[in-house]
């Protein structure tokens, strides 16, 4: 696991020459807009508020105010890098590349673990080796200023521990999973999506009796880890929401001129109008309020909305055209280039095997099927709503190319 893990590490570090975000930096500085906000977007910008000591606002690079745009945990790890760097320059660039690196790498060591718990040793090797020379896991980690490298490495920790307690923990052990859970949530709570699994998983098969009190302790000690920030959240925002932000993203992606990749016409960081709005009501009235104009429009659009949700899944699984232009944030297009072909054929190969590794999953433990068909399952529902990034997946690629392994595996043993 050591030279797998070494090897992840590697092939991400060259590519921070290629496509990182070190790279990127070096073209927004030549940027007439703002330097950090064509970095990082808005993680970037609620990192910047925070390193010159403005807490944590002012997610759109203007002055609005206190935010829970983002989970906590991935702007104050930049913020601290703006300050050791005295950024943002290269520096702090090269050297956020560098821990997004190392953190995907890391992801090698929790992979093999979940492979082995739910399959075999061979399975947890195999899987660990995909990952490190998977083409768009080594792509994106250094490639974007965003927090999608951490979810993935911390879910796959949870999952992982998951897996190992079996599936009849005792107290302690739901406690420990819990608080797992929670610091997770921390760096995004996306995988909140996972919870009927997780209660399931842990629950199934036994008693109210047993099974009650590890589901407790799990859920206690989770919402014990996340409660600081949550109350800040309804203090200061009027919401525990660990983000505030999914309302928007509803009808960013389901309106008029929605057509399933990210337009950002009707996001308040293009749109003035929009702006306005978020400022008049603030963050959370303007999220519910969005919220509400997406539900009519998709009740008025019911046809549209069920194209789009599809058009969502496809990209989802199976990624872009790669021969279509690319929306930038405004609706304005580029050509793709040789890499959008690439990423094209990494994506959909690894997203349709991964579909099949799970639809096919055979393995000697019992119930170990219910973690990557349910993650596989549960995590893009949101994303099938609202629009997609080809980023949105990267927290459950280490369980898609887990799953893509085990048909492999399968396939090859079969042969063999």
């Amino acid at each position: 696991m050591i030279a797998i893990t070494l090897a992840a590490f590697f092939v991400r570090a060259g590519m921070i020459q290629l496509v990182g975000d070190a790279t990127n930096f070096r073209v927004a500085e030549k940027n007439p807009r703002a330097l950090i906000w064509e970095w990082g977007y808005e993680q970037a910008a609620i990192s910047e508020s925070v390193a010159q000591g403005d807490g944590f606002s002012d997610p759109f690079h203007k002055e609005s105010g206190p935010t829970a745009w983002a989970a906590p945990a991935y702007p104050l790890l930049v913020a601290a890098l703006l300050r050791a760097t005295d950024g943002p320059n290269w520096q702090t660039a090269l050297s956020l590349g560098l821990i997004q690196a190392l953190s995907a790498a890391l992801t090698c060591v929790f992979l093999f673990r979940l492979g082995r718990a739910l399959h075999s040793e061979s399975l947890g090797l195999l899987a660990a080796a995909a990952w490190a020379l998977h083409p768009m896991a080594a792509y994106l980690p250094v490639a974007l200023v965003w927090d999608s490298t951490f979810v993935a490495l911390g879910l796959t920790w949870f999952l992982a521990n998951l897996a190992e307690a079996g599936r009849q923990p005792d107290a302690a052990t739901g406690a420990k999973l819990g608080a797992r859970f929670g610091a997770v949530l921390l760096v995004n709570p996306a995988p909140l999506a996972l919870a009927p699994l997780i209660v399931l998983y842990l629950g199934f098969g036994r008693s109210l009796a047993k099974a009650g009190g590890p589901l407790a302790l799990f859920a206690l000690t989770a919402a014990v880890v996340t409660a600081p920030w949550t109350i800040r959240n309804a203090v200061t925002l009027g919401s525990p929401n660990i983000r505030t932000n999914l309302g928007v993203e509803f009808f960013v992606g389901n309106n008029d001129g929605a057509t399933g990749p990210f337009n950002g016409k009707l996001h308040p960081a293009y749109n003035a109008d929009e702006f306005a709005r978020y400022i008049e009501l603030g963050e959370v009235a303007y999220s519910s309020d969005c919220r509400k104009r997406a539900v009519d429009w998709a009740r008025a659009n019911p046809a549209k909305f069920q194209r789009l949700t599809l058009e969502r899944v496809q990209r989802f699984w199976v990624g872009p055209d790669p021969r279509a232009k690319v929306y930038l944030g405004m609706g304005n297009q580029h050509t793709r280039d040789w890499q959008g072909w690439i990423k094209y054929a990494s994506h959909a190969l690894a997203g349709l095997l991964g579909i099949l590794g799970c639809l096919f999953w055979k393995s000697p433990v019992r119930g170990s099927a219910w973690i990557p068909r349910g993650t596989l399952l549960l995590f893009p529902a949101v994303y099938y709503l609202t629009h997609v990034f080809e980023r949105y997946r990267f927290p459950i690629e280490p369980i898609v190319t887990l799953a893509a392994a085990a048909l492999v595996l399968r396939v090859f043993r079969r042969g063999s």
